[in-house]
């Protein structure tokens, strides 16, 4: 195998900074960047195309991971969400996944992690997973997920704004010039 990857070296020492950090918000953020390393980790190939981490190794990180996740758990009230399986991940079997949520009129392209309802001695395993249990967020991440639907929203509506005024002033220029051929006719 070749030496550590970039990504993994990112990983390892958020990991090692995690349970130092005591505001919430911060170890929130930790833990989503986190899942997002693994997943790259997870797809990392060597130039053999080998995966560049083993799945033992994958599991490891995850089980970290969670520990980490349950900490903010078990210290802030919980809000519900609907959950949805898990993926499994074809190069490493079990690293997280991203799957699309239903659709909903007010946030047509949002997509959704999947984490599990409880992180208490859970160990992943796609095949395990019961897609009945609901995810809980904590209030904060609630408000978070809230405010970046409500900037979403917002900038839908400015580009439909914008994309009217840039169709009107296309058809003023348009009409100009038309107006500017017949005068020279």
């Amino acid at each position: 195998m070749m030496g550590i990857s970039k990504t993994e070296i990112n990983l390892r020492r958020l990991l090692s900074a995690a349970p130092n950090q005591q505001n919430q918000s911060k170890l929130m953020h930790y833990v989503a960047t986190l899942r997002e390393q693994l997943e790259q980790l997870s797809e990392e190939k060597t130039p053999e195309g080998l995966p560049r981490v083993t799945k033992a190794k994958v599991n490891e990180y995850y089980e970290k991971i969670e520990a980490v996740a349950s900490k903010i758990a078990s210290q802030e009230p919980e809000t519900e969400v609907s959950d949805e399986p898990f993926a499994k991940d074809s190069t490493s079997g079990s690293s997280p996944k991203i799957e699309d949520e239903p659709r909903s009129p007010t946030s047509p392209q949002l997509r959704r992690r999947i984490v599990p309802a409880s992180s208490k001695e859970q160990s992943f395993d796609a095949a395990d997973a019961d897609s009945s249990k609901p995810i809980k967020l904590d209030t904060a991440a609630q408000a978070h997920i809230d405010k970046h639907r409500k900037l979403q929203e917002d900038l839908t509506d400015e580009m439909v704004v914008l994309a009217r005024q840039l169709k009107e002033r296309s058809q003023a220029i348009s009409q100009s010039v038309q107006n500017t051929e017949k005068v020279r006719c």
